[in-house]
């Protein structure tokens, strides 16, 4: 949902950096359009580039990153005001922008969305990329992160351009090329041409197949031996692969142990093998093969996003001693810590504790009805395995089991927890015993709960909580206990609050027994009037002296909310502004 929010700013003036940062670029775009740019060509003339080289040259190269990034809405800001800007004209003059600023010594270089209007435009910054050798560590393509291009080739020019820029940036650590990579540019950088390269996000790029990420291993992921077929990994680690290697091999002076030895010893050390930790390749081309590719070759990934129908289909096969997957395959104790897996987690559970080991996240959903759960089959213990599980996505399950397992030593390590079900309720007392860690708590579409026994110390409930978000909510009995939850929150730093009842004197309450002291963003909504008043905005900033943001303060009851927004403006330094928000 979309909320609107009031944010503090930073009071006097502004810093010198920013300052010079502006009037520079401003100097420059302005430079740019009294220099008869007037977009019939993508080229700066050659009189005016020279002169305002002079003075940007001497700029440190920290200065020029500020005004570079800065750039989009510089532009916006100058002659945006005087002259008509459209989808043709924007990206010239950003191109031009980018030629003059542009340092090899930089260490972010961001294509915008904008380019994606003007073919020429992109390849001018492409040459422009392509010109020397960089030390740039991110390149984010976001130029091409639009619907158009799923649909739309690119030219063999600009592919071909593509490619070779990644020539120049031998230090990049973070790539994100969406929706045109395909199966030649991960073969590349498989090759050595971005040996530190630690992150890679290629969605939505239906060119990239099975056959790409294979590739993207080096000599490793894609030599076979005779006309098997098999990768060498799988003879490498897997037990029956050797053995039928020995078969085929049979007479031969070579053992299928020294193939083995002599595919681990041929690994290329220009390879990402090693430093690759993270890699999106959702909505792509691949199947389950390829998850498993990836996981077989790149054994220090911490982070792999794939189509759930993928991760699904890798488990299933894993998950029957007679099925089509082998485990040995797999390197053991894998780090990955991250993936989107959400449907059928129960069922799942053992595959996964078997090779991801270090998951820290994990989804469950109304496992009671599944076909394990229903054989008589208790696959929660299971979660004791994952000895670094610290957040769960709890949807539609009993939390009766639940909690034996977090009673059980579990719940000492959680740090996140997240409940959605209609049909069931949740005890937030109980989780309060049993998550003493617990930094962040998000129940949404819930029947909730919250009796504290007298045992518990009124100040001490959640005392490690710092993010709490309730939404739409159901209350069982005490219709107020949502606000002796937030009363007994002292640590709290962020607090959303969405479709709860509440007035100014609700308000008043909680401030009177939490002073809020940590508190820096509130973020109250609904899909109708909210009955809180200018009052409470004022108590608020009185009360809390870190709060810096203020979210859906114009569904709120204000009696006249213009003056309220000029006076938090003038005499609070708060700013409004739009904020996406799921």
């Amino acid at each position: 949902m979309i909320l609107e929010s009031v944010e503090k700013v930073s009071q006097g003036p502004s810093r010198l950096r920013d300052l010079g940062c502006l009037a520079v670029g401003e100097l420059v775009v302005q430079g740019l359009w009294k220099g008869q740019l007037r977009f019939q060509s993508i080229y700066i003339p050659e009189p005016l580039e020279r002169t305002i080289r002079e003075w940007i040259d001497v700029l440190p190269t920290c200065l020029r990153q500020d005004i570079l990034n800065k750039s989009s809405h510089i532009l916006f800001s100058t002659i945006g005001k005087v002259t008509e800007m459209s989808s043709s004209t924007v990206p010239i003059m950003l191109a031009a922008i980018m030629e003059t600023l542009y340092s090899p010594s930089m260490q972010d270089v961001e294509l915008w969305t904008d380019f994606h209007w003007h073919h020429e435009a992109r390849l001018k910054v492409l040459h422009l990329l392509h010109s020397q050798q960089t030390t740039v560590k991110n390149l984010h393509l976001i130029c091409y992160r639009t619907p158009i291009f799923q649909f739309q080739a690119l030219s063999f020019s600009e592919r071909f351009l593509l490619m070779n820029v990644l020539n120049k940036f031998g230090h990049l650590q973070q790539l994100s090329v969406p929706y045109v990579a395909d199966d030649d540019l991960l073969a590349k950088l498989g090759g050595g041409c971005c040996p530190q390269l630690e992150s890679l996000d290629v969605q939505g790029s239906w060119e990239v197949t099975n056959q790409g990420l294979a590739a993207m291993s080096g000599q490793d992921g894609q030599m076979v031996i005779g006309r098997v077929g098999w990768v060498p990994s799988h003879f490498a680690q897997c037990g029956e692969g050797q053995k039928l290697l020995s078969n085929i091999l049979q007479g031969s002076p070579v053992s299928a142990s020294q193939i083995a030895t002599m595919m681990k010893q041929n690994k290329i050390a220009t390879s990402m093998v090693d430093t690759l930790r993270s890699l999106n390749v959702e909505n792509t081309a691949i199947d389950g093969r390829g998850i498993e590719t990836v996981l077989e070759n790149f054994t220090h990934l911490q982070r792999l996003y794939a189509d759930e129908p993928h991760w699904q289909s890798l488990l299933v096969n894993l998950s029957s001693p007679a099925g089509p997957g082998c485990r040995d395959c797999f390197p053991h104790n894998l780090p990955l810590r991250a993936l989107n897996l959400s449907r059928n987690t129960y069922s799942l559970l053992e595959p996964l504790s078997h090779i991801l080991p270090n998951l820290e996240h994990l989804s469950i959903s109304n496992f009671e009805r599944s076909e394990v759960y229903l054989d008589g089959q208790d696959n929660l213990p299971i979660l004791h395995t994952f000895g670094k599980l610290s957040s769960l996505d709890l949807q539609d399950v009993d939390m009766d089991q639940i909690y034996h397992y977090l009673a059980q030593g579990g719940g000492q390590n959680i740090r996140s927890f997240m409940y959605k079900s209609r049909h069931r309720h949740i005890d937030l007392a109980k989780l309060d015993t049993l998550c003493p860690n617990l930094k962040e708590l998000t129940v949404s579409d819930s029947l909730m709960v919250y009796k504290p026994g007298n045992h518990m110390v009124d100040i001490k409930s959640f005392s490690s909580l710092k993010y709490l978000t309730l939404k739409d909510v159901s209350l069982e009995g005490d219709q107020a206990c949502w606000k002796r939850l937030i009363k007994r929150c002292s640590g709290l730093v962020r607090l959303t609050l969405q479709n709860i009842r509440m007035t100014d004197a609700d308000m008043t309450d909680i401030l009177s027994s939490n002073l809020f002291t940590q508190l820096e963003e509130l973020n109250i909504s609904s899909t109708g009037t909210i009955n809180l008043t200018e009052e409470s905005v004022y108590k608020l900033i009185d009360k809390c002296p870190r709060l810096r943001k203020i979210g859906g303060i114009c569904c709120w009851s204000a009696r006249d909310i213009v003056s309220l927004l000029d006076q938090l403006s003038c005499q609070h330094h708060f700013k409004i502004k739009m904020d996406d928000r799921e």
